[in-house]
């Protein structure tokens, strides 16, 4: 995207024109986005795609007497903008009025900003991108011979910018980057096959993992789920890897999340300032946090991010909440139109976890969602590995992992270091006592 700096001072300068000629009787939003980018996938040495994309997206929120209306575009001519703001308004008059509606104070919205390290354009050729995927894909081949096929490797690149403003003077905007390599493999044995993938993604190019350890990675993880048993129903402690923590814990989040408080479809209504974790357990938000895939300045409303503890001490300390979740509960709001980076940490942090389970479950795969937010009651299909004495016995296939949230968090016996910290939510391996696992 050439000449980005004049290309957002013309967008604010055409959209502060606009504002000043609209109907002083109603409050405006404009949240535009723009990325352009492309996709290569490579598949058995050859090239399966190769796609650019240049998106831009305009949303128009409108506000009068607590009635709202929205409408997007695509078309970001002066023409399209005015028929997404008539459409919006048109909307706004003809809905329920709603005393929690409205633009956010301008004392909580963003005038100003830090740099936030996460922009980092790289001028990138395509044949050396493709050699890139092909790479990646024959590493993983190369790796073990029972590695049969694959469902190829893949490049994404984007180059975005964000930027707000509304009636009440928010302004903001940002730029990012994001680039990710993956590899999906698939292993056979005994007329029997699995799948299983790895990938990196960060803000900088440069700092991606190397396409030969990740198509190693591929192959690995997909071996190691060759000869898959069933076992017996039974209650024993789990070890989650990082990435099903990861899923644990954003059931947690949407737990917290300012709309199922205030509509009460959650298990942590009145739960502030109550333990939900064991002591050692710390959750933070952090939406400046260098290179984070979440980091960003504001939230979707244009309202400051800001760094928070969720949990301290395994005491929840605050909900996470929208302009309009605050004024539905009576409280402050968060900065959390959306959600940045979490940070999951223990004052205890522990290597090699799996070495000191004498006994249990290792689990690296979850399907379904599987989490009932009003109850906290869980159920999921999992893959995983059977461990005695701190050693891998087989991996097991055909189990649920089934529990209650609370209990499952009450019941955490230690974090591990292993962070992964390709995600917006980063967290190491998990140990959970007492928990049931469905099998045959």
């Amino acid at each position: 995207m050439k000449n980005k700096d004049n290309s957002i001072s013309d967008y604010k300068n055409k959209l502060q024109k606009i504002i000043n000629k609209l109907d002083s009787k109603f409050d405006y939003e404009f949240n535009m986005s723009l990325s352009d980018g492309y996709s290569v996938t490579s598949r058995s040495s050859e090239v399966e795609n190769i796609e650019y994309h240049q998106d831009m997206a305009l949303n128009v929120s409108v506000y009068k007497d607590y009635q709202k209306g929205s409408a997007s575009t695509n078309d970001l001519s002066e023409k399209s903008i005015q028929q997404a703001i008539d459409k919006a308004q048109n909307i706004s008059i003809n809905t329920q009025a709603d005393d929690c509606q409205g633009l956010p104070e301008s004392q909580y919205t963003t005038q100003k900003w830090e740099d936030m390290d996460i922009y980092y354009p790289k001028s990138l050729d395509i044949k050396n991108i493709i050699d890139l995927t092909k790479d990646c894909e024959s590493s993983a081949f190369q790796k073990d011979k029972r590695v049969t096929n694959s469902e190829g490797s893949s490049f994404t690149f984007s180059d975005n910018t964000h930027m707000i403003l509304n009636s009440n003077g928010a302004y903001g905007t940002f730029d990012s980057t994001d680039y990710s390599l993956s590899c999906i493999a698939l292993a056979e044995q005994n007329k029997l096959m699995e799948r299983d993938y790895w990938y990196s993604s960060t803000r900088d190019f440069d700092a991606l993992e190397s396409s030969k350890h990740i198509g190693e990675k591929a192959a690995k993880r997909v071996i190691a789920r060759l000869g898959a048993k069933t076992i017996k129903t039974r209650v024993c402690p789990v070890l989650f890897s990082p990435e099903m923590t990861s899923s644990l814990i954003s059931s947690f989040l949407s737990a917290i999340n300012g709309s199922s408080i205030y509509k009460k479809s959650s298990f942590l209504i009145d739960k502030i300032d109550k333990k939900i974790f064991p002591d050692f357990v710390n959750i933070q938000e952090d939406p400046g946090l260098s290179n984070g895939s979440a980091t960003r300045p504001y939230d979707s409303e244009g309202v400051l991010t800001q760094k928070k503890d969720i949990i301290k001490d395994g005491i929840l300390k605050t909900y996470l909440l929208d302009t309009y979740a605050a004024r539905k509960l009576k409280s402050k709001c968060t900065g959390n139109g959306v959600l940045t980076n979490i940070l999951v940490s223990s004052k205890k942090p522990e290597a090699n976890l799996l070495k000191n389970m004498t006994d249990g479950l290792y689990i690296t795969d979850m399907m379904g969602s599987g989490a009932n937010s009003l109850t906290g009651d869980y159920s999921r299909g999992a893959f995983g590995y059977l461990i005695k004495n701190g050693e891998i016995q087989y991996p097991v296939t055909e189990i649920t992992v089934a529990s209650n949230l609370l209990q499952m968090f009450e019941n955490i016996v230690s974090l591990g270091d292993d962070v992964d910290n390709r995600n917006r939510i980063r967290t190491g391996s998990m140990l959970i006592d007492n928990i049931t696992i469905g099998g045959t």
